[in-house]
């Protein structure tokens, strides 16, 4: 869905700011800190008119052409990478990524197989039949042939050209693994590290125009019994494990202004946070990361792209998860806001684990996107988000 607020106005200068990343909070347990915003996740609502201040791009514009399943791109970009300072690269790999361990003793006795499925709709807005699906997935199975190495993405483009930064996304980030792909094996957190950076140096490199759109990313890198998850923004990665019943759990975290790690970065680099404000004055939606100028009104503190955020805080630095994978964790699912806004952790198992031990995962894809779907639309009166997801049977 748009993040959005977007406005038209006279064409100004264009400004970057290099952004220090700071320390990342390392208390992932306490789940009211990040678990329960879902009172901030963006609905509709009147919206208002703001100041005008649109910095411009002098650049040509890049049309992706649309599918049924995912933007599709067939861009050959020429692009130079900007020079970097060796030893500020190196501090912010270590400031930015968060190892946590899910358990102190991993067990190596066992190699786990995987089977996938991914699906991805269009949503729908009244009045917009024009719409393009922003939403795109990856998925680079059997790395270097090796069957228990994999890496999966979901990205959820916003603004007027978000489906572009998600295609460029889809269509960079297979090169770039393939490319880094012995530094993921042998240190996999700075592998993702290194990847993220260079998608985000690219893109800024690119003639999209990222002034006021961007796109979420989530990955998921399985190598033997590892899981890697590194996050931009509110996609999101969860894990489902079976001892006696089913249970959910987090494999990322939201990146929302409501996160106080998050809104203390934005308020430290002069931005401000607030929800919208209707023509009555009153404040209505989620909370969004505004510069002095009053826009862009991004509902989100991490992505790729968004320059006029980015120049307040919004960062482009991933946080990365680490985890042991046991015998119990059956199934990991990467999806875009639009699959997560209105279905709780029952709803979500319940589509997946009646398919798990039939193995029947085609099945289980089609269930979870039918409840989506309704969701949307008994919560939103026939307006539907984009909805993309990847689901992952695990079986050893």
């Amino acid at each position: 869905m748009n993040q959005y607020n977007l406005t038209k106005g006279k064409q100004q200068k264009q400004f970057h700011l290099i952004l220090t990343p700071l320390k990342l909070e390392h208390s992932f347990r306490n789940k009211n800190h990040y678990l329960e915003n879902s009172s901030y996740y963006q609905h509709t609502s009147p919206r208002t008119i703001l100041p005008q201040f649109t910095p411009q791009k002098k650049k040509a514009q890049i049309s992706f052409q649309e599918s049924m399943n995912s933007p599709q791109s067939s861009l050959v970009t020429s692009f130079k990478i900007r020079p970097r300072n060796t030893h500020q690269e190196k501090v912010q790999l270590q400031s930015n990524l968060v190892k946590i361990q899910s358990r102190l003793i991993p067990d190596e006795n066992f190699i786990f197989k995987v089977k996938y499925a991914a699906r991805s709709r269009k949503g729908v807005q009244l009045g917009n039949a024009s719409k393009v699906n922003q939403d795109a997935y990856i998925c680079c199975a059997k790395i270097e042939n090796n069957e228990c190495i994999h890496l999966f993405a979901i990205c959820d483009g916003h603004g007027e050209h978000g489906h572009q930064v998600s295609g460029f996304i889809k269509n960079q980030l297979p090169q770039l693994v393939q490319k880094n792909k012995m530094i993921l094996e042998r240190n996999s957190s700075q592998g993702l590290m290194i990847i993220i950076q260079g998608l985000s140096d690219m893109l800024q490199q690119s003639l999209i125009d990222i002034s006021y759109s961007g796109s979420t990313l989530v990955i998921v890198y399985v190598k033997n019994n590892k899981l890697y998850c590194a996050n931009l923004g509110d996609s999101r990665a969860v894990l489902l494990n079976r001892d006696e019943r089913w249970r959910m759990k987090p494999l990322s975290r939201d990146h929302k202004p409501s996160c106080k790690d998050e809104a203390d970065r934005i308020l430290a680099n002069g931005g401000r946070i607030d929800p919208m404000m209707n023509g009555l004055g009153l404040f209505v939606g989620p909370l969004r990361v505004w510069t002095k100028q009053n826009v862009p009104g991004l509902a989100m503190t991490r992505s790729l792209g968004d320059e006029i955020a980015h120049s307040v805080g919004v960062s482009d630095k991933p946080e990365i998860m680490q985890f042991d994978l046991e015998r119990s964790d059956k199934v990991i699912i990467l999806g875009s806001d639009g699959l997560f806004e209105f279905l709780s952790d029952e709803q979500i198992i319940n589509c997946i684990s009646p398919y798990y031990d039939t193995s029947n995962i085609e099945g289980a894809c089609n269930q979870l996107m039918l409840t989506a779907c309704n969701s949307w639309m008994q919560k939103c009166n026939n307006l539907i988000d984009d909805i993309t997801f990847i689901v992952l049977f695990l079986t050893y």
